[in-house]
């Protein structure tokens, strides 16, 4: 299922299908269909337009980001749980130095929280999600960057098996054994957020969200003329609502889109 559900992801890219159906048109173009062809390309060019100017962010990713604001912390927490994502082992491995991406923050707030609350039980939970380079985990690079930035990576408890935010929570369930009653911070970008926490619930584990790493500002949206921005935006949201619905087809989901509660 983890094979069918990266390799599903693919035709659904929001690029993937205008180059689909750009291929398609060339192809009736050269037939006597070619009227077709000339209507889906200009109905592709539409739909560039529109991502180019449309404020995609506002209405697909703003809603994602603003389910769970950003919590008032308690004077104690028991434990922290920060999701991978941030680290690119490949790269790492193949540049001899930690390689980050965007959501990095998921890692500079591993520190800043884990020196907050010394007493804290920390957990960072990052194996692969790639189909093709499941030898190279993202635990060994955030564990590398954490001593490089004098972090006493002692503290940690490094799960690296994991390859999707289902099993995020499941290993680190099991590594962990979290207790009744505990106050846990879940930590990973706020329009993963929901899907996350509803992950976590779904195990037994009651979490306080901490989201970071967002990408909006501007919480109406704001018009420009970018595709690359509108097919950016597009993606990563396309990505979490339909990750909130297959985890809640597969059960992996306490709700279709969860939200804040009363769990601790």
């Amino acid at each position: 299922m983890f094979v069918v559900s990266k390799l599903a992801v693919l035709p659904l890219s929001p690029l993937n299908l205008l180059l689909l159906a750009l291929l398609l048109a060339l192809v009736l173009l050269r037939t006597r269909k070619a009227i077709w062809g000339r209507r889906i390309v200009g109905g592709c060019a539409a739909i560039l337009l529109a991502l180019a100017v449309l404020p995609w962010e506002g209405w697909l990713l703003v809603p994602l980001e603003e389910r769970f604001p950003r919590p008032r912390l308690p004077d104690h927490v028991d434990g922290i749980v920060v999701l991978g994502g941030g680290a690119e082992p490949v790269i790492s491995v193949a540049r001899g130095q930690p390689g980050l991406n965007d959501a990095a923050e998921r890692l500079t707030v591993l520190v800043e929280l884990g020196r907050q609350y010394p007493q804290a039980r920390l957990v960072y939970t990052g194996g692969s999600s790639s189909l093709t380079h499941q030898e190279f985990k993202e635990a060994p690079v955030a564990k590398d960057l954490l001593q490089r930035l004098g972090f006493d990576v002692s503290r940690v408890a490094f799960e690296g098996q994991s390859r999707n935010t289902r099993e995020n929570a499941v290993y680190s369930q099991a590594l962990v054994h979290p207790q009744p009653g505990e106050i846990w911070l879940l930590v990973t970008s706020a329009a993963h957020m929901p899907r996350a926490v509803g992950t976590f619930r779904a195990v037994g584990w009651s979490v306080l969200a901490f989201p970071v790493d967002y990408r909006t500002h501007d919480l109406g949206g704001h018009w420009r003329f970018n595709v690359a921005g509108g097919l950016g935006a597009i993606s990563a949201a396309a990505h979490e609502w339909l990750g909130l619905a297959y985890y809640r087809f597969r059960g992996w989901s306490d709700q279709l889109y969860p939200g804040p509660q009363d769990d601790l």
